[in-house]
């Protein structure tokens, strides 16, 4: 749901308002605030504002003198509007129990929605947003034009050129960045391998690396890393146009549905952004698990309270691609006994979605292997 959806629905709400002369807005809050700047809420006859938070009672909110629930006359009040997004079930309980209130209460959310409406996605200003639940993922497939279109691609290949031209200081989807900025825990990472290595080399398989975002973001910081092999696994299409025009000593190009035996152990494997719009991912990362990898970072993973097969909708390249929100159980789970967790983070990049019954975010974790 958008937040123009959500505005539509609250002002239906609200209009049992109209006509009534002794409302009571309960929460004084960030929310309130919100209904105040983007609802008709301020259209009709308020007469009260309370809240719990004894550091607000007393206090002037939007011209309003702040009470305690204890000091409204409960008997003259007609509604109830409850502005305090998933305590509706305990407020309504303590007006009708404690204040022994009978008149109207308004409810903005349904049971089970938890995120406030002005948290939502506003569809005249996302670039990138996430919608679902989808029942499958070839249900969510079926819905979305894929990352394979070749326009995207060409959109993609002309920022990494102007990158590496100088023109820009770094890409990420296509979108360019002329104000250097490092990752610094995966420069970190790679770095701690350096070292272990005696500056020997570091190899290092960047899975779904598109055509070298975060290579040639970083590349200067670890210039002084000796012989580091930097190999990106992606799509068909990805692969064929690094290999044929961006590979070079360090940085090379495989596809994705390689077998990755001929590679050999590496120290790190890096995937960044591109688990989730893997699918199936198990013979991914059993592929990955041979390499017996020292370091397994995952970052801009997205994880939530509950698993969610959704639809990502990147509105300037007018595509979608079909993605899955993660339970952290299975992400600690993903690979076995074989690693540890030593780290676990806000991502690089850090990133929340908001669906009406809760919310996902981009995560960072770090693995090491367990030694044999």
């Amino acid at each position: 749901m958008f937040i123009q959806e959500k505005i539509t629905e609250l002002n239906h709400r609200l209009g049992a308002l109209k006509d009534r002369k002794n409302t009571v807005i309960w929460g004084a809050g960030v929310h309130t605030a919100n209904l105040f700047e983007k609802t008709d809420l301020l259209d009709y006859n308020i007469a009260n504002i309370v809240d719990m938070d004894p550091g607000k009672q007393g206090k002037k909110y939007f011209g309003y003198m702040v009470k305690a629930p204890g000091q409204i006359s409960w008997n003259e009040t007609e509604t109830v509007v409850i502005s305090v997004p998933g305590r509706e079930a305990g407020i309504t309980e303590m007006l009708q129990g404690d204040f022994h209130y009978q008149g109207q209460i308004i409810k903005l959310y349904e049971e089970g929605e938890t995120t406030p409406f002005y948290k939502l996605y506003d569809r005249e200003k996302a670039a990138v947003y996430v919608e679902g639940d989808y029942g499958n993922w070839a249900e969510a497939y079926r819905a979305c034009k894929g990352y394979e279109d070749q326009n995207i691609l060409s959109r993609v290949a002309d920022a990494v050129l102007k990158v590496i031209s100088g023109e820009a200081a770094w890409e990420r989807d296509g979108c360019l960045f002329y104000e250097q900025k490092y990752v610094y825990r995966i420069c970190a990472a790679i770095l701690r391998c350096a070292v272990k290595n005696h500056n020997k080399g570091v190899r290092v398989f960047d899975l779904g690396g598109a055509l070298g975002s975060t290579y040639f973001q970083n590349r200067q910081y670890l210039s002084d890393v000796h012989h580091l092999e930097y190999i990106i696994a992606e799509q068909t299409n990805y692969a064929d146009y690094g290999r044929e025009n961006l590979e070079n000593e360090t940085l090379k190009f495989i596809d994705s549905g390689d077998d990755y035996s001929h590679l050999g152990m590496m120290d790190i494997v890096l995937i960044s952004g591109s688990l989730q719009f893997i699918y199936p991912y198990e013979d991914i990362i059993s592929r990955i698990l041979r390499m017996k990898p020292r370091y397994i970072i995952l970052d801009r993973i997205m994880v939530g309270g509950k698993r969610r097969i959704c639809r990502e909708i990147v509105t300037n390249y007018k595509s979608s691609y079909p993605m899955t929100i993660f339970r952290e159980e299975e992400i600690l789970a993903l690979f076995g006994a074989e690693y540890k967790l030593i780290e676990r983070d806000r991502a690089s990049v850090p990133t929340e979605v908001y669906f009406s019954d809760g919310r996902g975010e981009a995560a960072y974790y770090v693995f090491e292997r367990v030694p044999e």
